[in-house]
């Protein structure tokens, strides 16, 4: 259960990884269609 299991269990470091990896990407993505429209406009 990925997303169902609700409880105090404690997050691996893995899953703590894969979180970070997965907010990095999504920032990256977010920075890059911004510069795009930034430089667009200018």
């Amino acid at each position: 259960m990925a997303f169902g299991d609700i409880g105090k269990r404690k997050k691996s470091p893995f899953e703590k990884l894969t979180m970070l990896v997965v907010i990095i990407m999504v920032l990256v993505t977010v920075g890059a269609i911004f510069m795009t429209a930034v430089s667009a406009l200018i």
